[in-house]
């Protein structure tokens, strides 16, 4: 089996701004002016007691933040964040424009790799997505994709970190369904690292946590992020909004909500620990007036995921944001163009962490086939990121020179020297003329993706974890459910 790897690690140039500095710094200072005026409810006892302590004005549990404890926080963050894999090598530094690819959590269907059928997704497919994405080189994350519907509700969290940590190497992020299960998960990561030192040393999985839009701080919400600053595990702290229903519809006014909210994350977060390691951005989707559907593929999304994205910048705060992600059901052209759009401008914009890689049905359903199709799409899309070399060499006037008037390129040791980085080969796109393509079986890129799909989970096996730290697993699941 053929293993499609990346050669492109970081992107170069070109580097895309959606807005000027100025801008942005009118976007800071009407956050600055909400959390003034308006403030966050919060719904955690300690955690209003430090806003009141740090010089927040409290009322029941309304904390107004002044724009200079905002600016402290900011300043306190850490501007780099280095996330490892189960192997403790630290593979993931979330600084600068250094983009990451993974999936996304938690989707309640799937499309069955074997028989097309659409139906509620169990802890099989979590695996099943954790060992495609172990093999495919683009994704460097991992999320469940799946949740473990078939497992008891109360621990489904715990299981969907089992069956990840046991199908991949790669880092992780996870969801929890409140802070007593989080602290379950980060004795699993514990168990699986070799003691809360080496997990605090070199973590390899990092929460996905969320205020509710507007502008609450849920007890749970911040409990689960305290919790893992006390393992030294990062934190994704950013909203899911809908304009037009939990934020104002204009694009602007969307941003500026989120970030006020992500903000008041940051200032809790540093409040409770200097230098919490945290992690900034949000889901920026509209809201469809006709359908009431989250339009995670349109053009609007992308265009607030690209300020998102500035902002954390001109903050120097790692960022997190949403790609690959649509809201066509099935992998189709409208999924391609949504996926592959989306996907380009977060590798041109150099966002940090982009998840929901994979998505169909508007965040609602996963497919295999259609992650292994997106495989391609990071790749174009770092290929492009990676920019155009030019040196003496790749303007080849030498080349042009000893190749002359009505010569050829395709025997010049040049073109065989550059022909393989200089020309992107996509692992699933067809390029065949239509008879050969017929003489092949005609299949289609889905066709394609399905069966390099199949061979992987056939074929695959990820590195595996020790019997003991299985079981030690199974043990800890299986105390929380009871107790």
């Amino acid at each position: 089996m053929t293993r499609f790897r990346s050669n492109q690690t970081e992107q170069a140039t070109p580097l895309l701004r959606w807005v000027t500095d100025s801008q942005l710094e009118e976007i800071h200072l009407a956050t600055l002016e909400v959390l003034e005026r308006t403030g966050v409810q919060v719904d955690h006892a300690e955690a209003l007691k430090l806003l009141k302590d740090a010089g927040c004005i409290v009322n029941g549990n309304r904390a107004r933040i002044p724009g200079w404890l905002v600016e402290e926080a900011i300043r306190m963050a850490p501007r780099k964040i280095v996330v490892a894999n189960r192997k403790k090598e630290r593979v993931m530094p979330l600084e600068s424009n250094r983009t990451y690819f993974g999936t996304g959590s938690d989707l309640p269907f799937t499309i069955d790799l074997e028989t097309g059928e659409y139906r509620r997704s169990t802890k099989k497919d979590v695996e099943l997505a954790a060992r495609v994405m172990d093999y495919l080189p683009n994704y460097d994350f991992v999320m469940s994709y799946a949740i473990a519907s078939d497992q008891t509700a109360k621990v489904s969290d715990l299981h969907q970190l089992q069956a990840m940590v046991a199908n991949t190497v790669k880092p992780m992020i996870v969801t929890a369904h409140d802070e007593r299960n989080m602290r379950a998960q980060l004795e699993m990561a514990a168990l699986v690292a070799g003691g809360r030192e080496e997990l605090r040393k070199n973590p390899f999985l990092i929460l996905y946590s969320e205020p509710i839009s507007p502008l609450v701080h849920t007890n749970d919400g911040v409990g689960k992020m305290f919790a893992c600053f006390e393992y030294g595990v990062p934190v994704v702290y950013t909203p899911g909004v809908l304009a037009g229903a939990t934020t104002p519809v204009t694009k602007a006014g969307t941003i500026v909500l989120m970030n006020a909210e992500a903000l008041a994350g940051v200032v809790m977060a540093q409040l409770k620990q200097k230098g919490a390691p945290i992690i900034i951005g949000g889901g920026a989707t509209p809201m469809d007036m006709k359908t009431t559907t989250t339009l995670y593929g349109s053009p609007e999304t992308m265009m607030n995921y690209a300020i998102m994205t500035q902002l954390s910048q001109y903050y120097g705060i790692p960022n997190f944001t949403e790609a690959g992600c649509v809201n066509a059901p099935v992998p189709d052209a409208q999924a391609g163009m949504e996926a592959g759009t989306g996907i380009l401008m977060a590798q041109l914009m150099g966002a940090n962490l982009v998840h929901d890689v994979g998505y169909l049905e508007g965040g609602k359903t996963g497919s295999l086939t259609f992650l292994t199709m997106c495989n391609d799409f990071m790749d174009a899309a770092r290929y492009m990121g990676a920019g155009t070399k030019i040196n003496h060499d790749t303007l080849a006037v030498d080349v042009i020179d000893e190749v002359g008037p009505g010569g050829n390129y395709v025997t010049h040791p040049h073109t065989f020297n550059y022909f393989r980085s200089e020309i992107w080969t996509p692992a699933t796109f067809n390029r065949l003329f239509w008879q050969n393509w017929e003489a092949q079986g005609s299949k289609t890129t889905e066709d394609k993706a399905k069966e390099l799909a199949k061979e992987i989970v056939a074929k695959h096996t990820p590195e595996p974890l020790p019997e003991s730290v299985l079981k030690g697993l199974d043990q800890i699941i299986a105390e929380t459910e009871k107790n």
